[in-house]
């Protein structure tokens, strides 16, 4: 309520202050195809990777405000929110309403941080456009890549990825100077398409450590499609204990344990930070606003940890507007009614099962 607050009063700055001035913008994305591309960061497994792919999407794209909001909403934290706003305001189609962007924040500070770099950028209209950043240059080591071109052999998908969409994946991956994000990015990559030994050698080949590149084989076997070229990966292992280690893995009948797609849950001890971070809020608005936040972020509690929450409230009115918000966040939803349990009046509880039935 006090970040609305706020808002309403920067809103009579923005008001007066706001002169039209030529802009880069004028059409959105359209609505198809910005859903694509907010699913794209919704997916990603960590705020960094959220906020690299979210800042992509500004930097080469037009939005419009609703679309910057909804995908700031994405965000725990509230300096990846405002790093992503600021990247989204340059092409933002109506700049006029950017103050409609604060509502998402949680903290004061941070909204009064974006309103003072909307007032800096207006008053400087040559510095409308973002800094070049130069395109990502793809260079695969010089290697013999098999190829697939038909091919006869076993398979264990229909098809490898179309060359141009590999590329685009791959870039997503080189972009991030974390090993450990790579590795991430590439298990979402496996488990999401079908490639040949030369594109697996290739994305293999932008991880520095071997071991996390027999790692990568290993998870991405089931997707790949001329398995009678695996011998050719043995290239990408300079050291002898890895490539031996390699041969055997792709010379077995039946391959090692493959890393299997990771279940959509909230881990016990990652489920204790989040309560921590809402418990530690003072005001129940702001502990309402950040408890969204994470909701809709991470995406996948049980009913359980969604009890959990509500019983952080002290006020049945929060309890009953966070159990009916949690119910699209839920993985088993048919245990969801032990929400109820949360909260303190029939009433409220009688209003939350009416919910429930609405929803079936």
């Amino acid at each position: 309520m006090k970040i609305r607050l706020v808002a309403i009063l920067l809103i009579f700055l923005s008001a007066f202050s706001y002169a039209q001035r030529p802009q880069r913008c004028e059409v959105p994305l359209p609505e198809h195809v910005y859903r694509q591309k907010q699913k794209s960061v919704a997916i990603q497994p960590s705020e960094d990777l959220k906020l690299q792919v979210a800042s992509a999407i500004a930097v080469n794209n037009c939005l419009s405000v609703d679309q910057v909001k909804n995908i700031a909403t994405l965000f725990i934290d509230d300096f990846n929110r405002l790093d992503f706003a600021k990247t989204a305001w340059y092409n933002t189609v109506d700049k006029e309403n950017f103050y409609f962007v604060y509502d998402e924040f949680a903290y004061f500070s941070t909204v009064f941080m974006l309103h003072d770099f909307v007032k800096t950028m207006e008053g400087n209209p040559t510095d409308y456009l973002p800094p070049y950043e130069p395109p990502i240059n793809l260079n695969f080591p010089p290697l013999d890549y098999p190829a697939f071109v038909n091919y006869k052999g076993p398979a264990n998908c229909k098809f490898p990825i179309r060359e141009n969409e590999f590329e685009k994946a791959a870039i997503q991956v080189a972009g991030n100077s974390s090993e450990a994000n790579r590795m991430l990015l590439l298990t979402q990559i496996t488990q999401n398409n079908c490639l040949s030994v030369a594109q697996a050698m290739k994305l293999a080949s932008l991880l520095s450590s071997e071991p996390n590149r027999l790692s990568f084989f290993k998870t991405a076997y089931m997707s790949i499609y001329d398995l009678d070229n695996l011998p050719f990966g043995s290239q990408l292992f300079a050291h002898i204990q890895n490539k031996a280690a390699y041969n055997e893995f792709i010379s077995r009948p039946v391959p090692g344990p493959v890393v299997p797609p990771s279940q959509c849950k909230v881990a016990p001890n990652e489920f204790l930070q989040i309560k921590e971070s809402i418990q530690k809020e003072g005001f129940n608005s702001t502990k309402l606003t950040i408890a969204k936040q994470i909701i809709r972020s991470k995406l996948c509690f049980t009913s359980t940890q969604m009890t959990d929450l509500v019983r952080l409230f002290s006020f049945e009115d929060s309890r009953l507007e966070l159990a009916k918000f949690g119910w699209d966040y839920t993985i088993d939803r048919e245990n969801y009614y032990k929400v109820a349990d949360a909260l303190t009046f029939s009433k409220s509880k009688e209003e939350l099962m009416k919910f429930l039935e609405s929803k079936r």
